[in-house]
Order: structure tokens, then sequence, then C-alpha cells
């Protein structure tokens, strides 16, 4: 359990690292935005994985204090959320501040408040234009770092299971050995191996193909 306590607190690092250097502007990356929301997931799996152990532990002084910890992590994680999104909204409200002073200035000074409002239904001028489709692009961009780096997770987590069921079918082989159990349960174990191996590629060649089919059609 105390490896899943170091592993979630390591992501609270990490995410609180890189809140920094996107709220100190340091780093207003797209990818660095995608990089967050995917460790926005990333650590609440491993909170909810703390969180199930927590609840198993027999020793009631460690479980409570199991708890108390995945508690913590919720109000954190929940906190940097809420953090994020602000941060995002006053980069969004200063980039579009930023594009709209430029086009005022392009068309000859910023108006006065008393000036009549410009009529929302008029055709958009090639400025306006490439400042809608510049915003777009940004977004874009930001949603295919999301996808691409939940696409990288999953793949990780799909390699992970590849090993522990290597690792499985080893101790189950050696226990059947020790056992003297009989050649049917070995070969079914077998085959129920190999068929967990097809399992396996068959999610690691949908994954590929979903980030092949994301950075084509979408990048």
């Amino acid at each position: 359990m105390n490896s899943l306590y170091n592993h979630a607190l390591k992501q609270s690092h990490a995410l609180q690292k890189d809140l920094q250097a996107f709220a100190s502007g340091q780093d207003t990356s797209a990818g660095l935005q995608g990089q967050i929301s995917a460790s926005f997931n990333t650590m609440q799996r491993a909170i909810d994985d703390y969180d199930n152990m927590a609840k198993r532990e027999m020793v009631a002084v460690k479980k409570e204090t199991a708890l108390t910890r995945v508690s913590k992590f919720r109000q954190e994680l929940q906190e940097m959320r809420k953090q994020f999104e602000s941060v995002k909204a006053q980069k969004e409200a200063q980039k579009y501040e930023q594009n709209r002073e430029s086009l005022l200035a392009r068309r000859g000074g910023r108006p006065s408040d008393t000036s009549v409002p410009e009529n929302p239904y008029q055709p958009m001028t090639r400025s306006e234009f490439a400042m809608r489709e510049s915003a777009f692009h940004d977004t874009t961009d930001t949603q295919l770092d999301s996808f691409i780096f939940q696409a990288q997770n999953l793949l990780e987590n799909l390699t992970d299971q590849h090993n522990v069921l290597k690792k499985t079918q080893k101790k189950l082989l050696d226990a059947a050995n020790t056992l003297g159990l009989s050649k049917n349960v070995i070969r079914f174990i077998e085959l129920r191996t190999a068929q967990d191996k097809w399992i396996f590629f068959a999610g690691l060649f949908i994954t590929c193909l979903c980030m092949w089919a994301i950075a084509h059609y979408l990048g």
C-alpha cells in the first residue's frame, strides 16, 4: 500500500509543478495543457487504487491513516482542477483581449464608449476570420494533445498488464509443478495465457490505430 501512496504523491508533485509553470506563464503551450489534463486522469486512477487498497486494510490505525490521506489527495486534486480551469480562462481572456486590441489597431484605433455597436450579422473581415481560425486550431491542438497523452497512458497500462500476465503464468506453472497438477490443467492455463496474449496484442493494435487516426485526421 505504501507503493500506491508514493505513486499518488509523485503524481501530485508533478501536477503541482506543471500547474506552477502554466500559471506563471513559463510554459503556456497546448502540449503542457494536454499533459496536465492527462495527469489529472492518471492521478485520479492512482487515488482510486489507493482508496480501494485502504478499505481492505485490516489494521485499524493503518486504515484510518490511509483513508485520511485519500481524502487529502482528493481535496488537492479538486483544488488543482479549479486552479487549472481558472488560469486557463484567464489566459484565454488575455489572448482574446490582445487579439481584439490588435484588430482594433488595424482598423484605426479603439472605438469610444459612445460609438454605435457593430452589427453582429455583418460579414467577417479577413482579420476576424484569421483570428477565429487561429482560435479553432489552438483548441484542436489542445484536444489532440490530450487524446495522444491518454492513448499513451492506455498503451503503458496495456504493457504493464502484459508483464503481469507473464509473471502470473510463470508463478502458476511453478505452483502447478509443485502441487503435481495434471497436464490437462497446465495446458488449460497455457491456453488461457495465449488468449490473453492475443487480447493484449489486439488492444495494442487498436490503440496504435487510434493514435494514428487522431494524428492523421486531426493533426
